[in-house]
């Protein structure tokens, strides 16, 4: 678990807590955050701080409905470049393999392992580290969803065997049918999501290893600058990421971070990079995604991806690709 964080998985909860009539003065004590803090999409926290808002929700909620019900809220969009390349691997299995591995850059604060016995596979989400009242929230938060993305990756949706509680039923029965699908199993051994082996081979719409490679090694980026916590050049991307069908650049980005436009191209260089890398970076792994992952025309995604002209970024797509978008769009279709 990386410590620094954005905003988005504290802010969903939130807004689920106060939909049930929770005020955010209950939900937000003892945690440093504020509504506005968490309403700033370039803002980030503290893991810890996260953690004591589920403290706070756990407590408040004595239906223990929160936690199912925030787990369908997080969608593959939800993670950014992490959803992106569980996307488009090419089965479930790769997809897993993908997520466990960089499970650091999503929101979860659990342990995610796989097992496989017989026609089975075993998706297991423990907590063991922390209370008993916040484990529980944690795991079925994030088991529901683990459900809901499996669920996107495929299609049709990918049917599941049997869900398993440690502890006991606290809802309606069709209350866990609607979130989860099925009714769980309570008071087992293990936390566990069980389905057929044979899935983890199932082709994905999205897969496309190209876009795959790329991708990992995002993750693989996000995760080192993550992990050192203090990387502006992640900060940057994050920035960029945000704020990418505004037509972003460098003074709005050197803005919102409070510090000169000399002091970020000096921090930037320092870190070996440059706001110009960055940000076609970004751009030409969200333009790999959309064009091969969506029906969206290409007019459409220059927009999404920042050009004010299209014919810009056909050539910055052929730069980077050696193709036109139209042309790399029929040859991977």
């Amino acid at each position: 678990m990386t410590e620094t964080r954005s905003t988005s998985s504290a802010l969903l909860m939130l807004n689920l807590a106060l939909q049930q009539g929770f005020t955010a003065q209950q939900c937000l004590a003892a945690t440093g955050m504020s509504r506005e803090l968490l309403s700033d999409a370039n803002a980030t926290i503290q893991a810890r701080q996260e953690l004591a808002l589920i403290k706070n929700l756990a407590k408040l909620d004595s239906s223990q409905r929160l936690a199912l019900t925030a787990g369908p809220h997080y969608h593959l969009t939800t993670y950014g470049i992490w959803g992106f390349a569980l996307a488009t691997s090419a089965n479930l299995r790769s997809a897993l393999e993908v997520g466990l591995n960089y499970l650091e850059l999503t929101f979860s604060f659990c342990s995610i392992t796989l097992h496989e016995e017989g026609n089975l596979a075993y998706l297991q989400v423990e907590a063991r580290h922390l209370p008993d009242a916040s484990q529980r929230f944690v795991v079925e938060r994030d088991l529901s969803a683990a459900i809901n993305i499996h669920r996107e990756l495929f299609s049709p949706i990918m049917p599941i065997d049997d869900v398993h509680f440690r502890w006991d039923k606290a809802l309606p029965d069709s209350f866990y049918e609607q979130v989860l699908g099925l009714l769980p199993k309570f008071k087992q051994d293990k936390n566990v999501v069980t389905f057929k082996r044979g899935l983890l081979d199932t082709p994905l719409p999205g897969a496309n290893e190209a876009s795959r490679k790329i991708l990992i090694a995002q993750c693989q980026q996000l995760l080192q600058n993550r992990l050192k916590d203090s990387s502006t050049a992640l900060k940057v991307r994050e920035l960029i990421i945000a704020n990418l069908d505004r037509q972003v650049d460098m003074e709005s980005v050197a803005a919102q971070m409070c510090v000169s436009l000399r002091t970020l191209r000096r921090m930037l260089s320092n870190e070996g990079t440059s706001f110009r890398t960055l940000i076609n970076s970004v751009r030409e792994t969200l333009a790999l995604e959309l064009i091969q992952g969506t029906n969206l025309s290409l007019e459409d995604i220059a927009c999404r991806l920042g050009y004010a002209d299209t014919a810009n970024f056909f050539h910055a797509f052929k730069r980077w690709q050696g193709l036109t978008p139209n042309h790399f769009r029929k040859t991977k279709r």
